[in-house]
């Protein structure tokens, strides 16, 4: 049975942060693959704070090219929107029978999980938790940590916000660096 941590976000875009946390994840043997599932609309975020699917699609698709054991997912695209992360996993479950799923998500995240469209379908799913700012991690078990792996703090709100280059250079991927390039419009608005 294939284990895959299905890593959900908006990716908006999809930064060295997220890199971090799927990389940390394979070498501590936590899955065989990570799965970045792109959220079109996260029902708890404004959409008209997220760039266009396709572009943050595209961006996925180029940077998870080049690292072994990092698989963009699409699903989400295809399903209804808002999205909710227990109808997804319904439909992955019916598709893969054979995969054995767990969740990979932010401190901050996992301590809402239980105000989610059918959390109790959801919280079935093992988790793995990663730390984020402002969050503590003393309310889930050990085995449910990413233990030592450091807080990353980069977040896609700021990418989008800043003209600063060496941060860019920093936060962000080659690929998204020049995708962002040639379709400068999106982070100009």
């Amino acid at each position: 049975m294939k284990r895959i941590a299905l890593f959900f976000g908006s990716f908006n875009p999809i930064h060295y942060g997220h890199i971090h946390i799927a990389l940390a994840v394979l070498a501590k043997d936590k899955a065989d693959e990570v799965q970045f599932v792109l959220t079109p609309h996260n029902p708890f975020k404004d959409p008209a704070d997220l760039w266009p699917e396709a572009h943050r699609w595209a961006m996925l698709q180029e940077v998870l090219a080049t690292y072994p054991n990092m698989v963009p997912n699409d699903i989400e695209l295809k399903l209804p929107k808002p999205n909710y992360t227990a109808t997804t996993l319904k439909q992955l479950r019916a598709q893969f029978p054979n995969h054995d799923y767990s969740l990979l998500l932010g401190a901050d995240t996992a301590a809402s999980l239980s105000s989610w469209h059918q959390a109790a379908y959801v919280q079935q799913f093992p988790l793995l938790i990663y730390p984020r700012a402002g969050s503590t991690l003393s309310s889930f078990s050990e085995d449910q940590l990413l233990q030592e792996v450091p807080l990353q703090e980069i977040s896609a709100s700021q990418i989008r916000t800043t003209q600063d280059p060496t941060l860019l250079n920093r936060w962000l991927p080659p690929a998204v660096l020049a995708y962002l390039s040639k379709h400068r419009h999106l982070i100009d608005t």
